[in-house]
């Protein structure tokens, strides 16, 4: 069987090369009727259990949602301490954890790949990066082992031209090399890796007439990475590549980006407090722009300083929203509208970000024009590692006969204008922005 997995930082895929020899998108979410995705999203509980895609989501809703948390300290470890020249004495360390918690939501497993992090503690266990990957991994690849009937050994994985937070190629080797080893312990004895834009080149030259002589770009901007490939057309439709370029900008930054201009004014950004009328302090405030950073706020210090702030502050309903916002987990719901607000400025002018729950009551109208002139900077950078990869490619705008355009994030409005404007609209093209960079790993696992 030729398996292509498209293990993205939103959402992830898997393609089969049917009878037909065409790539065929497995359903691979039982959740969600009619789903060719899988939110790459893992539910660890309490006791262990872990739940992936929409199944974690919801899981972590009906548990957590709404939920005050109860503090209690509880011994994490020892420390060895100086107290003499030459004499050390061992402390134990407790803290104040929410000791009722049923379980912790975690996405974005992807984006950690290139970076030292090494991984995190769940419930008195500590699991390392790869072994969490490995956990939604060979969930995956049992569900594709059920839906094709077939032992599920093999697979072409995708992986960015530069993996999020890469500084060199180091980083991307290995970040590569971590996820080999999340495949391996996922059950997956035999790994190759494809780069995501080459993958949905291929996708479309299944099922598209490319002509020798052509030259192609791939514009793949996905939820963690955008990356790009300049393709040379050779006879037979084979597709040699001239250039590639990538940069850590993504739909993820944006969604940041829209909570702090639209949403984070509503949380106490210009809130003062306390006779200095000092403002939130800066930790706080970056960290809410992360739901999961934003998540790991709930301790008791952080109540302990809202309880005092709000005694003596100028907008005190703006400080219990933020309370409950944080302490009764209502990050990862508040986000999800926000990206929702993202995919409907593709198609409008004006969406609001509505969200009412406790104390939280925000109404915030966002429009188009303010969504652009929000991610502007990050549109110069990409345009420019544009320039540059057609550069290094030896080419020229003019030169480019198709632009095809995958990913999520390749819907914005803002991009599609970009490329319009640097390619010409005729020449642009859509490859399935979900699923085009799986169905391509799958043509790539059949050619080798």
């Amino acid at each position: 069987m030729h398996l292509g997995i498209d293990f993205g930082t939103t959402n992830s895929a898997a393609a089969i090369i049917a009878r037909d020899g065409k790539p065929q998108v497995l359903p691979l979410d039982p959740h969600v009727p009619n789903a060719n995705t899988l939110r790459t999203m893992l539910y660890v509980e309490r006791d262990g259990h872990m739940r992936i895609g929409a199944d974690a989501i919801q899981t972590h809703r009906l548990q957590n949602v709404g939920r005050l948390p109860r503090f209690s300290k509880q011994w994490i470890g020892e420390i060895d301490i100086v107290i003499t020249e030459g004499g050390t004495a061992v402390l134990d360390v407790f803290a104040d954890v929410d000791a009722d918690a049923p379980g912790r939501l975690l996405h974005s497993l992807k984006g950690p790949l290139a970076s030292d992090y090494d991984g995190t503690k769940l419930f008195g266990k500590y699991y390392k990066l790869e072994a969490l990957i490995a956990e939604f991994l060979s969930r995956l690849r049992k569900r594709v082992e059920v839906i094709t009937e077939q032992t599920v050994t093999r697979a072409v994985f995708g992986r960015p031209v530069n993996f999020a937070g890469a500084s060199q190629e180091d980083d991307n080797e290995r970040a590569e090399a971590r996820l080999r080893v999340a495949a391996g312990l996922a059950g997956f004895t035999q790994v190759e890796f494809e780069m995501e834009p080459i993958a949905a080149g291929l996708a479309y030259g299944a099922h598209h007439a490319f002509h020798p002589g052509e030259h192609a770009l791939v514009f793949d901007f996905g939820g963690g990475t955008l990356d790009v490939a300049v393709l040379a057309v050779e006879s037979g439709g084979l597709q040699r590549v001239l250039a590639t370029g990538g940069v850590g900008i993504a739909g993820d930054r944006f969604d940041q980006a829209l909570f702090k201009r639209a949403v984070l004014p509503w949380l106490g950004e210009h809130v003062r407090w306390g006779e200095q009328r000092l403002g939130l302090p800066t930790h706080l405030l970056e960290a809410l722009g992360d739901w999961q950073d934003a998540a790991a706020l709930c301790n008791l210090p952080t109540l302990a300083f809202m309880r005092e702030a709000q005694q003596h502050c100028t907008e005190p309903i703006r400080l219990f929203a933020l309370e409950d916002y944080i302490m009764r987990g209502y990050a990862y719901e508040l986000f999800e509208r926000i990206e929702r607000v993202k995919v409907a400025l593709s198609s409008r002018r004006f969406s609001p970000v509505a969200f009412e729950a406790s104390a939280i009551a925000l109404w915030q109208p966002v429009t188009r024009a303010l969504f652009e002139h929000t991610i502007a900077r990050e549109g110069r950078i990409i345009r420019a590692m544009i320039d540059d990869t057609l550069r290094r490619a030896g080419l020229e705008g003019h030169d480019i006969a198709h632009v095809i355009r995958t990913g999520g994030s390749s819907s914005i409005p803002y991009f599609i204008e970009m490329l319009a404007g640097m390619f010409g609209q005729d020449r642009i093209v859509e490859e399935d922005l979900f699923t085009g960079v799986a169905a391509g790993l799958a043509v790539r696992a059949s050619t080798r």
